[in-house]
């Protein structure tokens, strides 16, 4: 048998990734991929030094495929490795990484007022009880793009509400009377996407997923009637076709970029594409944050992605650590990557800087930003993989019309208590 042998030097491999050549005392290991926060980290990272001339930091680029990041992650905290001492991790992942002991809480190092700069529905997804475990360092999520140039040829506003969306692609599929335009597009594949979408949806009618006593609510009013407008949307009002049921955020983006969506409901990060001097579309697009539906105006709507930074719960040096995080996350710095590397900055009050007109899109992004839904991967924990799939295939049960919303709902209810142990 050669796979033990396979698997322990495969392992080894992993673990090698992590292992400091030269530790002493004072010397850190952060974990960041070159691409999604790599233009920032040789600026922080001399900065930081320069501050605090007996700290090394020695940065270790991963994977910036989070799959692949998190497999080197877990090999590394398994082993319980001291390094990396700092981490950045997937929105979805303090609420595993917390509750199997591998980052340690930040709560002793960060005061209140200090909290209340940061992006609230990412900080909610890196707490457990009182203590949290990431600080908020660069934000996405999901935004409503629109064709402006079609809204004003029929003197339509933008739409604020999903009965507004509804009803104004109505009157734009009935006026361009073209077959290869669609009212509405997104990414409805079965995708941890299509998830993010149903949040919206189920958020902006005034619902949650857990209730205000911890219990599961995805088969409350709210969401179901959530889900049936989401099944309505293709079936009875026929702002969307078909397609949409296999579509990924790139495939939506290619459709609206082409000039063949009235709205698309997708992450901030088709913008670039959208918006450069090629695109079809260029100057005849723009967005806001999601909808919601009439009567619940203020409720958030953006399904929040991005990273936060995390320590090692076997750091030997955490207290060098817990000086990078703060300088990583500190004002100036993320006002820096903000306006020289385009990263939309984890802190609220870094957006109203007058140094962001340098960067107005970002200034914008954060605006829906504030308005944040995260999944809930805190409370779910290492349940999150599963309760995100059982999601995505009762949804899709729904939209394909296998069960009705409300069926489809009070299952996946079900299947989750029983994933819980509630």
């Amino acid at each position: 048998m050669r796979f033990p042998k396979i698997a322990a030097a495969v392992s080894a491999a992993l673990l090698s990734a992590f292992a400091p050549q030269y530790a002493t005392a004072e010397d850190l290991i952060l974990s960041i991929g070159p691409r999604g926060y790599g233009g920032v980290v040789p600026d922080a990272v001399a900065s930081f030094q320069e501050a605090n001339p007996d700290i090394s930091v020695e940065w270790l680029k991963i994977s910036d495929v989070p799959s692949e990041s998190r497999k080197l992650y877990v090999t590394s905290f398994t082993a319980k490795a001291p390094t990396p001492d700092v981490m950045t991790v997937d929105v979805i992942w303090p609420g595993e990484f917390a509750k199997r002991g591998w980052i340690a809480p930040l709560s002793e190092h960060f005061e209140a007022d200090e909290l209340q700069n940061f992006n609230s529905a990412l900080l909610e997804a890196a707490t457990l009880g009182d203590e949290f475990y990431g600080v908020p360092l660069f934000v996405g999520g999901t935004l409503f793009f629109y064709r402006k140039d079609l809204l004003d040829k029929y003197d339509l506003p933008v739409p604020a509400t999903w009965e507004d969306v509804i009803a104004s692609a109505k009157v734009v599929l009935e006026g361009e009377n073209d077959p290869d335009l669609v009212g509405f597009t997104s990414m409805w594949a079965k995708i941890e996407g299509l998830f993010m979408n149903w949040l919206s949806f189920v958020y902006g009618n005034g619902g949650t997923f857990f209730d205000e006593n911890g219990d599961v609510a995805v088969n409350s009013p709210e969401a179901i009637h959530a889900m049936q407008t989401m099944v309505d949307i293709l079936y009875e009002h026929k702002i969307a076709n078909e397609g949409i049921l296999n579509m990924r955020p790139d495939d939506a983006r290619t459709l609206f970029q082409q000039g063949r969506a009235v709205f698309m409901m997708v992450q901030d990060f088709v913008h670039a594409p959208l918006s450069a001097d090629d695109s079809p579309v260029d100057g005849k697009f723009d967005f806001r944050r999601i909808p919601t539906f009439a009567g619940h105006e203020d409720a958030p709507t953006t399904a929040m992605g991005g990273f936060l930074i995390a320590m090692n719960a076997n750091s030997e040096n955490k207290e060098a650590a817990v000086k990078l995080i703060k300088h990583l996350t500190s004002y100036d710095r993320q006002l820096w990557a903000a306006t020289e590397a385009s990263k939309s900055p984890g802190r609220v009050d870094v957006v109203s800087d007058e140094g962001m007109q340098k960067v107005p899109v970002l200034a914008r992004f954060g605006e829906a930003f504030a308005k944040g839904v995260v999944r809930p991967s805190a409370l779910t924990g290492n349940a999150y993989p599963k309760v995100s799939d059982v999601m995505q295939i009762e949804i899709t049960n729904a939209l394909h019309q296998r069960k009705t919303a409300e069926e489809a709902m009070n299952d996946a209810a079900e299947q989750i208590n029983l994933i819980l142990g509630k």
